[in-house]
């Protein structure tokens, strides 16, 4: 929120990307969350790839929370084994693939301003 890290200020950092929308497709979390089906689609119209509803399906299926958390390609248990992160359920790289999970962490305050900062204007990703 400070701007205080690696590719901040956060708003221009993604405004330039937005400024590429040709050559560049900007997802959020919750958008896959929702439905991850339509946002299959999505990449592949945007790759220009024709997918088959049972393509689809396998992507859906293979790219859950779930299946990524358990699958040693996509969980970067790596991180964990070479002591870049601690190996206790809250250190993991995938803890628990929930939207808005950070409110379990915030204090009050800590979320009053976070929403605060979260609500001021950036360029739309729909």
């Amino acid at each position: 929120m400070r701007d205080a890290l690696i590719f901040c200020p956060y708003r221009e950092h993604v405004k330039g990307y937005l400024e590429h929308s040709d050559t560049v497709l900007c997802l959020t979390y919750e958008q896959m969350h929702q439905d991850r089906g339509s946002v299959v689609r999505k990449v592949a119209y945007f790759l220009g790839v024709s997918l088959s509803d049972a393509d689809v399906d396998d992507i859906v299926k293979n790219t859950s929370f779930e299946v990524m958390k358990a699958n040693p390609d996509t969980n970067f248990r790596q991180w964990e084994d070479s002591g870049m992160v601690s190996g206790t359920e809250e250190g993991t790289f995938m803890r628990k693939g929930m939207v808005g999970d950070w409110r379990n962490y915030f204090t009050e305050e800590e979320s009053e301003a976070f929403l605060k900062w979260r609500n001021e204007e950036v360029a739309s990703l729909e």
